[in-house]
């Protein structure tokens, strides 16, 4: 890595690195944030970061992120910023060619660093946009925590620093206050320059040099800091809110900053983890009791803000549980003080804890350019080391054998103090009735910080996961697709498997097994039930091995398995290290052959829907998607959502018998397995373990046909819910592709073409919004339906004008088409994300199954960069007046109760 420091205090950061190939991720790190906001500027160091992408010296209004996207960088995901309390983070992702961008990437970090124009005209505009963000952040969670905030920072400034700040503020603020904010506080020695991609050192810290060198840097002393006090007493919140979705109880425990400077430091950091894990498994296993105190639970380190930061116990409880969820929460702390962790449960997290840092370890040539960038990041802000982690790995091979467990319990205890205490319970309910008076929180804390409990029973765990192995099946055909590196093998029982070995990752494979049929197989009053079946059966646990035992039996391996019912689909999918692909294979073989019938597993699921439907409505946003489906739909009986009285009709037998009724032939499945592999290792064990699964010997299942019908005319319906002066609208068009291939490929770049053109108009010339999204939404594999959705959050005021615009954006494109300049954008992001998905084991396991779901030639596959290049004027215009009927569409919108 290659470090250094300019004349004017701003420091750079670079590394090399090769993934993905021919990109490069650069940051600008401001030590500006909200806190350093006068009273009158509240929201300006937030709108500062807006203005960046708005005017800059070298860069006019707009231009910026045109240019980048003309380069297939696009504004979002390759071009954002953010800013919180205590800093600012600019971020621009870049190709390293054609040549002159990064180049051009330089000049925009350098310009917000010092050269931003701040037009008046430009500033009215995108205070319209802040405030849109502002109000669509509004809602029950906000207003719980505007009640949380004196207890968790005190009297600091923090507790009135939020960084999206004051709509009065944003309101009214005169532009010489934003410029005040920016030459006051974006000074040179508070910067630091992050550049990790493919391209060499010197070469970076040249341009840095050129362009960096010239800012000025205006010593004004120490930055102001603004302590957030720590206290003595436990403080108490406890608040409730009609919107709210679900109760919960939490205990924070304020405390000062660590940071790991030596190997001691990061020893102790490593107890740390090591405690929050062992607490996180036994929180674990309590909310998988029958009658467990709350359905889950927590535990985490969390920043606060400047040199505070704290250790919570957070728990997930039902509406009426807030009481015994913090008695159980304190009596866990309790368990901790009278008792020390068991050698079984520090080993097994010990072996997790390794299994870790080993595949970062044996990943350390594959890792991609922005989880360096961002730990540079924080090696800037918050003085975490980066010696890399061969360093690390060899730090922790040495000294984590050697931490016991009653050093952990210690570390643990240190964490769990009566100082900096903070207890904050939330739940549904009328604002003046809180879901427990602070007498009653702190009474539940003292009686379980009080109680007599025993050490942790740790019992069991250990053996093997199939003691008696099936009898294998055989290789009966291998198939080559040479082109696309995958060999097809079909085993005895019907079962095919592609195979495709890649070099993306050194220690990662993946994949799925899918067949056809899914819950639209079933009844219309079982719909509910089949999707609901495999969340039993994760509940249940295989092999007779409950969730716990499976998670003790597995510890220190890397084998990830789940089965999923999807609308039209049943598939198992999972993840694994190559030297644990067998022990995942048992687990695909238990999914299909030994789920588990377990009534204390039913008894959970009902608890935990009842929990997530009991106050769903009267959430504003839970109401609207209902109805909203609905409408989409026509009524169909699978948008009807469930309700709390549904839960007691659900049988546990009904779900069972249909998830073996879909697992029952494998003869239907064909799998995809993508990285890295070995085919002649892996025949063997595919034979064994799938062509072991019971089969009809060839397939008997297909979809079932839902008949999903959008209305035929223009619907337009408003619903009313919630408090907050918001509105979110839906415009629905119909548009049915017949699930062709390059017809779904121009209508989707018809909606990007259609989302810049509203991002632009809405967003940035109207102020009228924070963001519109246009997607493209089908029912694959079944064709006959699919929809254009826009969406956008507005003023409710403005609800009218925003679909005005909108729908007339969409005729004047289809009277006068894009223009050329918008389709070669278009093409460029597409090539750009094609080149680093083609980097992808998932890209290509989704892909691989894409076109056998659908029935499309898999060689075309490698030919979707020719796909994105045959995109052009004319076929996207006749996408769009294909895709977007005016005269079949449907505006949803939500807008607050009427008062």
């Amino acid at each position: 890595m290659l470090t250094g420091e300019l004349d004017n205090g701003l420091r750079y950061f670079i590394r090399r690195n090769g993934l993905p190939e021919g990109q490069l991720a650069l940051r600008l790190v401001v030590q500006a944030g909200s806190i350093d906001e006068a009273d009158d500027q509240r929201g300006l160091a937030h709108l500062l970061e807006h203005m960046a992408f708005n005017g800059t010296d070298r860069f006019a209004p707009g231009e910026l992120v045109e240019y980048f996207e003309s380069v297939g960088v696009r504004f979002g995901p390759h071009v954002n910023a953010y800013t919180s309390f205590d800093e600012t983070v600019y971020m621009l992702d870049v190709p390293v060619a054609p040549e002159g961008v990064v180049e051009r990437a330089f000049q925009a970090l350098s310009d917000f660093a010092g050269g931003m124009t701040l037009d008046p005209d430009e500033i009215d505009r995108e205070r319209g946009v802040v405030i849109e963000e502002w109000r669509l952040r509004r809602g029950a969670g906000t207003r719980i925590q505007d009640q949380q905030l004196p207890a968790i920072f005190g009297d600091s400034r923090y507790a009135d620093r939020i960084p999206i700040g004051l709509v009065e503020v944003l309101e009214t603020f005169l532009p010489e206050r934003l410029e005040a904010f920016y030459r006051e506080h974006y000074r040179a020695e508070r910067m630091a320059v992050v550049a990790v991609g493919d391209i060499e050192p010197e070469a970076l810290a040249t341009l840095i040099a050129r362009e960096f060198g010239a800012l000025a840097g205006t010593p004004g002393g120490e930055r102001p800091t603004y302590p957030v006090p720590l206290h003595n007493e436990t403080l108490v919140v406890s608040a409730a809110d009609p919107e709210l979705q679900g109760a919960s109880v939490s205990v924070l425990f304020k405390r000062p900053v660590e940071r790991a400077r030596t190997v001691g430091d990061y020893r102790d950091s490593l107890m740390r983890s090591l405690a929050s894990r062992m607490l996180n498994a036994r929180f674990s296993e309590l909310s998988q009791q029958p009658d467990a105190p709350f359905l889950r639970a927590v535990a985490r380190g969390q920043a606060i803000a400047g040199e505070v930061q704290a250790f919570s116990l957070a728990a997930s409880v039902e509406a009426d549980g807030v009481v015994a969820g913090l008695t159980a929460l304190a009596a866990e702390m309790a368990r901790v003080a009278q008792h020390p962790f068991g050698e079984a449960e520090l080993d097994r997290t010990k072996r997790d804890l390794l299994t870790t840092y080993e595949r970062a370890f044996a990943e350390q040539d594959r890792t991609e350019n922005g989880p360096l960038a961002n730990e540079l990041v924080r090696h800037v802000l918050q003085e975490e080391p980066v010696p890399g982690i061969a360093a690390e790995y060899a730090i922790v091979q040495q000294v984590l054998p050697g931490i016991a467990a009653q050093e952990v319990t210690e570390v643990a205890r240190s964490l769990i103090t009566e100082d900096g205490r903070v207890v904050l319970a939330t739940a549904p309910g009328p604002a003046d009735e809180p879901p427990a008076s602070e007498a009653d929180l702190l009474a539940a804390l003292r009686t379980g910080e009080l109680a007599s409990v025993a050490a942790w029973d740790d019992g069991g765990g250990e053996g093997e996961l199939m003691v008696s192995l099936p009898e294998p099946g055989t290789v009966v055909s291998r198939r080559p697709l040479p082109d696309l590196g995958v060999t097809v093998v079909t085993l005895s029982n019907g079962v095919e498997a592609w195979l495709k070995p890649t070099d993306f990752r050194n220690d990662q494979v993946v994949f799925t097994g899918y067949a056809r049929g899914g819950a639209s197989l079933a009844d219309p009053e079982l719909f509910r039930e089949a999707g609901l079946s495999t969340e039993l059966v994760d509940l249940a646990g295989v092999g007779g091995f409950s969730p716990v035992d499976l998670r003790r039996l597995l510890a220190g391996r890397t084998a990830n398995v789940s089965a999923n019912i999807a609308t039209y689909t049943q598939s198992v999918s999972g993840r694994a290290s190559p030297r644990d692909l067998e022990l995942a294979l048992q687990l695909v073989f238990l999914q299909f052959t030994a789920p588990n019938r377990d009534p204390n597993a039913f008894a959970l699921l009902t608890r935990q829907l009842e929990a997530s439907l009991a106050n769903r409505d009267d959430s504003p946003n839970a109401v609207f998607r209902e109805r909203l489906q609905e409408i989409v739909t026509s009524g169909h009986p699978t948008s009807q959502a469930m309700q709390l009285p549904d839960v007691a009709d659900l049988s546990a037998d009904r779900m069972m018998t249909f998830y073996e009724d879909r697992f029952a032939n494998a003869a239907d499945f064909t799998f995809f397995f993508v990285g890295a592999l070995d085919i002649a290792t892996l025949e063997p064990l595919l034979a064994r373990y799938l062509g072991s699964l019971p089969s009809a010997g060839e397939p008997t299942s297909a979809s079932g046909t839902l008949a999903l019908a959008f209305p035929d005319e223009v619907v337009r319906e408003v619903v009313r819910k919630g408090q907050e002066p918001q509105s979110q609208t839906v415009v629905s068009l119909f548009a049915d592709t017949g699930l062709d291939e390059i017809e779904m490929h121009r209508l989707r770049a018809a909606t990007t073409v259609l989302e810049t053109r509203l991002r632009d108009r809405l967003r940035e010339e109207l102020g009228g919004t924070y963001s519109v999204g246009v997607g493209y939404i089908n029912s694959q594999p079944e064709p006959g339906y699919g929809r254009v959705t826009i969406q956008f959050g507005s003023d409710p005021e403005r609800v009218d004008e925003m679909v005005t615009e909108v729908l007339r954006e969409v005729e004047r494109l289809q009277a006068e088409g894009p223009t050329a300049d918008e389709v070669a954008r278009v093409v460029e992001i597409e090539k750009r994300d094609l080149e680093e998905a083609q980097q992808d084991n998932r890209y290509w396991l989704g892909s691989l199954q894409t076109v056998h779901l659908l029935g499309w030639d898999p060689a075309r596959i490698l030919a979707r960069i020719e796909r994105a290049e045959s995109l052009s004027v004319d076929n996207v215009h006749a996408a769009l007046r294909a895709y977007f009927p005016t005269d079949r569409y449907v505006t949803v919108t939500l807008l607050p109760e009427a008062n």
